[in-house]
């Protein structure tokens, strides 16, 4: 059985500034980026040789909007 995780909000926007455009691995409590990259395969990597659990996400370019079509 997993833990409960906290959902206190936590502020990336500073964090995650140089890896505009890229996949991110960010850890399971989202404190740490892990690792990151222009693929998947990249973040992917840099992440399992520092942990075995982590997110990953796409970050967007920083100029762009984005509204998802339904």
């Amino acid at each position: 059985m997993r833990k409960a995780v906290d959902q206190k909000q936590i502020d990336l926007s500073k964090k995650l500034l140089p890896y505009e455009g890229q996949w991110v691995a960010l850890s399971l409590d989202h404190v740490r980026v892990l690792g990151s990259g222009k693929t998947l395969q990249k973040a992917k990597q840099e992440a399992e040789e520092k942990s075995k659990q982590y997110t990953l996400v796409k970050l967007p370019p920083y100029d762009v909007n984005y509204i998802p079509a339904f």
